[in-house]
């Protein structure tokens, strides 16, 4: 664990350890793991404005599979989704 994770984590001592764990793969995965940023794919705010106004455009979207491909190709850090997505 890099000292930047180290020092953000420290921040969240009052967290539960499940919480704190969790952080930590968030900030350790992706391109930028490791450097206390990241980058989350936000998928959820297509879903919460009507899938047809955001993924009309690129009929690819409407697969789920798709935007978890995506975030791993891209070196995303996380995936934000609705449940089940």
């Amino acid at each position: 664990m890099t000292k930047r994770v180290q020092e953000i984590l420290s921040w969240y001592e009052a967290q539960p350890k499940a919480v704190r764990t969790n952080l930590q793969r968030i900030l350790e995965h992706g391109r930028l793991g490791g450097t206390g940023r990241l980058v989350i794919l936000p998928v959820d705010q297509g879903v919460e404005h009507g899938p047809d106004r955001s993924f009309a455009a690129n009929p690819a979207g409407y697969d789920p599979l798709y935007h978890f491909k995506l975030a791993v190709e891209a070196g995303c850090s996380a995936h934000a989704a609705p449940l089940g997505a």
